[in-house]
């Protein structure tokens, strides 16, 4: 995550790691113990997937985070649960390092734009800026967040 700040904008650099089938074994292996943020999507058609939720996981790291989210035994989220089919899960996520306010005008930002089915929409922005600008590009999967570069804005 990168971070610029001029005059009442803030601009974010996120950078998503490649997309990945959801396997709790193989989850594990891939997810970093670092905060981040960890987006589930549902494969609804081979063209076509939808957004179920984005998952802060400054306090525990994004393996932990990922255990709460779909481990029976673990759940947070049991309305989530309930209503995906783990056979049409994939995930991405994205380390975030910083200020809670930062992943917190990130979530903002994604929830507002991305409207997933199991967040809740009325989460508000932590009001330091006027306006929050994200920028997304997507990681190959041998590359690592230190040499992602700062995009222009």
């Amino acid at each position: 995550m990168k971070k610029k700040v001029r005059g009442k904008d803030v601009y974010f650099s996120l950078a998503w790691s490649p997309l990945y089938k959801y396997d709790k074994y193989t989850a594990i292996k891939i997810l970093p113990e670092t905060p981040g943020i960890i987006c589930l999507l549902e494969k609804i058609t081979p063209n076509r997937m939808d957004y179920l939720i984005f998952y802060n996981s400054w306090r525990d790291g994004c393996r932990v985070s990922m255990k709460k989210l779909l481990d029976p035994i673990l759940i947070n989220q049991p309305l989530l649960i309930k209503d995906i089919d783990h056979e049409k899960i994939y995930y991405k996520y994205t380390v975030a390092e910083g200020q809670i306010d930062d992943i917190r005008d990130i979530m903002y930002w994604l929830i507002k734009t991305y409207k997933p089915k199991h967040n809740r929409h009325d989460i508000e922005d932590s009001k330091r800026y006027k306006n929050i600008y994200i920028r997304e590009s997507v990681m190959k999967r041998n590359d690592i967040v230190e040499k992602i570069r700062d995009l222009p804005y």
